[in-house]
């Protein structure tokens, strides 16, 4: 009997050294302190305030403050690299709350993990994740297939500010930082639906879909509120070296009057115009209310605020200025099915948007 306890502790000890023996060691990359500028997505690559924020440091002193806090949210930033790892681990820290009464966690705080296959078709990784002072994301079962390394691109999150990340791979891996591209990117400016709310995770946003969808760079300068077609805002979007500029402001402006929004406009397009010339400009109408078969006085709302988007089109157009194109509520198509609050888009909303920009995008360039 004292042999065989004698036997099976061994066994136990032999058992725990081979476990301790197969302990996976990992290699981890820090973003932030790679010498090279590595976050797609962004419209400035110099001139931070801090890593992951949308607009320079100068920008501070000019846009208004509530603006400018927004612009510390991650929307649209991306991190890609090339790994034929079998496992990926996430960590990070946010500053601000994790979720919203409509919009979840992984939505608000998350981040979303995609890979292209040897053929550019797009496939999605499904994480376990933890969120705390620390958020991890784990992503396991990674099979490769062939003998290269796969291509992947995580979007951070949508209404959170990133204050460290840290990507960990299993060290006998590959890993290889892919360089920001040098295509010159679609500019959205926005609101609150263009800079993610409500998809429930990051990579749903409609921006984030679209740029898989054209295999095109997108930068999403779209501030939940406050987008509001301001000069102090749009006179930076010329510093962008843009392929399109997307105005998408009208939800923010049914607090004006029509002539206002109008004005507002003419004046936006006319300075793109004079900076950037030739460079196409996409101006698209409020999307609706979704509740507005039973609430006439939204329904007039941003009925306000597409007839004058559309007067502001027509006479630009008379005016001989070339390169405008238009996007309407119809193309859009949203229904009482596809908004979480008769506002902002669920999951099947944000498809929606990425499905109208796409065919209007494809027309355009």
């Amino acid at each position: 009997m004292k042999q065989n306890l004698l036997l099976t502790f061994f066994v136990l000890i032999g058992t725990s050294v081979t476990f301790a023996q197969q302990q996976t060691i990992y290699k981890t990359w820090n973003p932030a302190k790679d010498q090279t500028s590595v976050v797609a997505g962004q419209g400035w690559h110099s001139g931070l305030q801090s890593f992951y924020d949308r607009l320079p440091a100068k920008a501070e002193g000019s846009v208004r403050k509530e603006v400018w806090n927004l612009s510390k949210n991650n929307a649209g930033l991306n991190l890609r690299f090339k790994s034929d790892a079998p496992e990926i681990i996430i960590k990070y820290a946010v500053s601000g709350y994790m979720r919203m009464d409509h919009m979840p966690a992984t939505g608000v705080s998350g981040v979303d993990l995609y890979a292209q296959d040897a053929k550019g078709k797009w496939l999605w990784a499904g994480g376990k994740y933890k969120f705390g002072d620390t958020v991890t994301y784990t992503f396991t079962n990674l099979n490769t297939t062939g003998k290269e390394a796969r291509e992947y691109t995580l979007y951070l999150p949508l209404y959170n500010t990133v204050k460290w990340m840290e990507i960990s791979v299993p060290e006998q891996s590959v890993f290889t930082p892919t360089p920001v591209s040098k295509e010159k990117p679609i500019v959205v400016y926005g609101t609150s639906i263009a800079q993610g709310g409500c998809a429930s995770r990051a990579g749903l946003a409609w921006t984030s879909m679209l740029s898989r969808k054209l295999n095109r760079p997108i930068v999403n300068l779209a501030f939940s509120g406050n987008g509001r077609l301001e000069k102090e805002v749009y006179e930076l979007l010329p510093e962008i070296d843009a392929s399109l500029y997307v105005l998408d402001c009208l939800p923010n402006l049914t607090g004006v009057t029509g002539e206002e929004v109008t004005k507002r406009v003419e004046a936006t397009v006319a300075l793109l115009q004079l900076k950037k010339p030739g460079v196409p400009i996409l101006l698209t109408e409020h999307d609706g209310y979704t509740d507005d078969g039973l609430n006439a006085t939204r329904k007039k709302a941003y009925e306000v605020t597409n007839v004058a988007l559309k007067t502001a089109f027509e006479k630009l157009k008379a005016k001989g200025l070339k390169n405008i194109y238009y996007l309407t509520k119809d193309a859009i198509s949203q229904d009482i099915e596809s908004t979480v609050d008769g506002t902002h888009p669920n999951d099947i909303g944000m498809m929606n948007y990425a499905n109208a920009y796409e065919k209007a995008i494809r027309k355009i360039k």
